[in-house]
């Protein structure tokens, strides 16, 4: 077989080419692995090493003497799995033996301890897959730190921002704790949390699976996908949002929606994806000014032009910085 008609040589281009978030179209991978469930472990093992190998600067307390043996033993005990597992390494990351052992060891060791921080600046966004295999995709401005703890075999995790996290499946619990007390548990399970430190309202957008969310106060609510929780911050209570699930997702396709959205609160949203600092001259129009629909404009002077085309208010730009007045 050439390398061109190499089944797993076509994998890891798919890999390449699309960073593993589709399954390949391409008929002689697709076959390859429909064939057995060997094959089909091989591809969720390629994919998870390619994963794996984004976040291998983020590991720490790694043994490496302990961790050599750990691998070589490993690596005899699967000698034809570990291969095909080397062979994608080397081919879709090109690092070094000591990276290898990180990645082997995210593979091979899903109870050993971790801890990973990842941060993303304003008007910046990131996905990254933590060494649970759950992936999360954050939103500017956020900041997650994870730690699995094998004594109380609990993956927990401190969150400020927003972000959609895709959980991994596992009989160890999945917690984040974010502010003023409140506490999510999941299982394995696909949401939006909008949790910044600046707004009102703390938000859950389930769209997958169950989330139980505890305040402080041992207010506990059950959300079921399709519903939205609202977690107010200054009375501390918990209630269900009907608000269009939908529409808090829009931000991972760069829209935003409003709906009746005052003026104040689109520049909000615009100083954290843009990076921008908005002084609306007149307080008093960014509570009476509302917005209705959706903008999906790519740079900050488009969205402003649109929000000027659709009320009565102008605005100057210097560099980073914005002022807004009446017309």
């Amino acid at each position: 077989m050439s390398h061109a008609e190499d089944p797993k040589e076509k994998l890891i281009d798919h890999l390449y080419e699309t960073d593993g978030r589709s399954e390949p179209n391409d008929e002689i991978a697709k076959e390859w692995i429909q064939t057995s469930d060997e094959n089909r472990k091989t591809w969720q093992d390629y994919k998870k090493i390619w994963q794996s190998a984004r976040l291998f600067q983020y590991f720490n307390g790694i043994d490496t003497s302990t961790d050599w043996q750990l691998v070589d033993r490993r690596i005899q005990q699967h000698q034809r799995k570990s291969r095909y597992l080397n062979h994608a390494v080397y081919l879709v990351s090109g690092m070094a033996a000591s990276v290898l052992i990180m990645l082997m060891l995210n593979v091979l060791r899903p109870d050993h301890d971790h801890s990973v921080t990842v941060r993303t600046n304003w008007g910046d966004r990131s996905e990254v897959v933590l060494p649970d295999g759950s992936s999360v995709k954050l939103n500017s401005g956020s900041t997650l730190s994870y730690h699995y703890d094998s004594n109380s075999r609990k993956r927990l995790v401190k969150f400020t921002g927003e972000a959609f996290f895709q959980v991994s499946k596992s009989k160890d619990p999945f917690v984040i704790k974010v502010m003023d007390g409140l506490e999510l548990k999941v299982l394995g399970t696909a949401f939006n949390l909008q949790a910044y430190p600046g707004d009102q309202f703390c938000k859950t957008t389930l769209t997958e699976g169950k989330v139980e969310l505890t305040t402080a106060a041992k207010q506990v609510l059950l959300l079921t996908p399709g519903q939205v929780a609202a977690f107010n911050k200054s009375n501390e209570q918990l209630t269900l949002d009907p608000g269009n699930p939908d529409h808090l997702l829009g931000w991972m396709e760069n829209k935003l929606y409003m709906d009746n959205m005052p003026l104040g609160e689109v520049c909000t949203r615009m100083e954290r994806w843009y990076d921008v600092r908005i002084a609306v001259d007149d307080p008093s129009i960014a509570d009476s000014i509302h917005y209705t629909g959706v903008l999906s404009e790519e740079t900050i002077t488009d969205v402003l032009d649109a929000l000027c085309g659709l009320s009565a208010i102008q605005y100057e730009m210097k560099g980073n910085n914005i002022v807004i007045t009446k017309k």
